[in-house]
């Protein structure tokens, strides 16, 4: 488990956990880091991390790859996709195609604010980053809706995962789309139906034993998580419950699920806890963070060079990446997060 916890003025950014007792493992330096700069991790997949540095402004910022253990950092090139005047809200998603052996970044510019209560005046740009040939690919595509955060929360089988967001009348019409990386196809999900109320969705996603699980709160009370798992037969996509949590005694925010099946939750002040579905108990990770900057991903190290044209462990990296770079022994070390 890979805890990213960035912030202007902190060194200490990345830090991997056990998988199975959320201990501390080792703490991974970034590279590019500056004092005065931030990064974002916007993804991880096969020990790959997808990430903005500087994080402002997110539709101008420099965007790289990085695989801690071969310490090797690579420039995603810049689009050559003439942008509107600086996009408003950006979103992003990365994954690896397996059928295709390669990575992909999607990128989504909206040209206007996030609005709640009215669909985009524009359809957003959308395009997706070839790892294998080291371009951008503009997708032509009618997007009529928000997709509500800026990063996908989920990767699986191929496909990101966000949450996105219409209006009918006076009602939200919150929903689940997906993105195939391989045929750059849009899919629109249904919620389980018992888990409205107002139509607005309050909930994150968890990919499990490779499965997709949406954590969300019930009609009945914001005290409970409910926790259902996405399945497919021959009707398409369906929901399963599968139990549910009573946080009543704490505001806390679900993140991912463990090796065992627990649970990790976020409080409203930043600690973390784990929830144990067999005994229904919490036990309190003495974990303390900023919880505006904490990201959670599943990690597993890996020996992924990227492509031959990467660069190893910079002495100095600017931010257009294009500098001469000092290349340093590359020490292995054996780690399943």
């Amino acid at each position: 488990m890979l805890s990213c916890n960035s912030d202007v003025g902190e060194k200490e950014c990345c830090t991997l956990f056990c998988d199975e007792t959320f201990t501390k493992h080792k703490k991974l330096e970034f590279p590019l880091w500056e004092s005065t700069k931030s990064f974002e991790v916007f993804g991880c997949c096969n020990g790959v991390l997808f990430l903005l540095y500087p994080i402002a402004p997110r539709s101008g910022c420099n965007m790289y790859f990085w695989n801690p253990a071969t310490k090797i950092v690579k420039n995603v090139s810049s689009s050559i996709v003439q942008l509107p005047d600086v996009p408003v809200h950006v979103v992003f998603g990365f994954g690896c195609v397996p059928k295709l052996d390669e990575y992909k970044v999607v990128r989504i510019l909206y040209s206007e604010q996030m609005n709640l209560t009215d669909p985009p005046k524009l359809p957003p740009i959308v395009e997706v980053y070839s790892l294998k040939t080291d371009s951008w690919t503009k997708i032509e595509v009618d997007l009529s809706y928000f997709i509500t955060s800026h990063m996908a929360k989920a990767f699986l089988d191929g496909s990101i995962y966000w949450v996105a967001r219409k209006v009918n009348e006076t009602l939200y019409d919150d929903f689940i789309v997906s993105f195939d990386m391989a045929d750059h196809v849009f899919e629109e999900i249904k919620l389980p139906k018992s888990c409205l109320d107002d139509g607005a969705l309050t909930g994150s996603f968890s990919v499990f034993c490779d499965s997709l699980y949406l954590f969300v709160h019930g009609p009945e009370s914001l005290d409970w998580w409910h926790i259902w798992l996405m399945k497919e037969d021959c009707s398409g996509k369906v929901w399963c419950h599968q139990f549910k949590i009573d946080c009543s005694f704490k505001i806390s925010w679900p993140l991912c699920f463990i090796k065992n099946g627990e649970v990790i939750f976020e409080s409203i002040e930043g600690d973390l806890s784990l929830y144990d579905p067999m005994n229904q108990q919490f036990q309190d990770l003495h974990f303390q963070g900023n919880p505006e900057m904490i990201e959670l991903f599943a990690y597993k190290e890996s020996l992924v060079l990227l492509d031959l044209g990467t660069k190893s462990w910079p002495s100095k990296f600017p931010d257009d990446g294009n500098e001469k770079v000092e290349s340093q022994t590359q020490s292995q070390e054996s780690f399943t997060g």
